[in-house]
């Protein structure tokens, strides 16, 4: 569900465009591709209905999506803490704690 709310979003960022001659917002194609891509899901349309650029634009939403859910959303202090502990075989001491917890303090 966060996802969903996450891509929303996206595309309500990349909503913003050009108007249509009759003054009513035009839909762009991030906002295309997600209405293309919740039909798909949703069995309202099939593959085969949707135009080459639709497709296109579907892939492009689908790798931004895989490249979003791919991002390491850690802190740099939380990275460094994770290193420090790989570094010392995955189980420190508590002395090594506190001393990798002082090494990260500053990032």
């Amino acid at each position: 569900m966060k996802r969903i709310w996450r891509m929303a979003a996206v595309a309500a960022v990349l909503a913003i465009g050009p108007f249509g001659s009759d003054g009513a917002r035009a839909e762009t194609p991030a906002e295309r591709a997600w209405r293309n891509y919740e039909q798909l899901r949703s069995g309202a349309k099939k593959p085969s209905d949707l135009s080459d650029v639709e497709r296109r634009e579907i892939m492009a939403l689908l790798q931004r999506m895989r490249k979003d859910r791919d991002a390491d959303r850690r802190t740099p202090r939380q990275r460094c803490i994770d290193e420090e502990i790989e570094r010392e075989g995955g189980s420190p001491s508590d002395l090594a704690m506190r001393v990798i917890d002082l090494k990260c303090s500053q990032r």
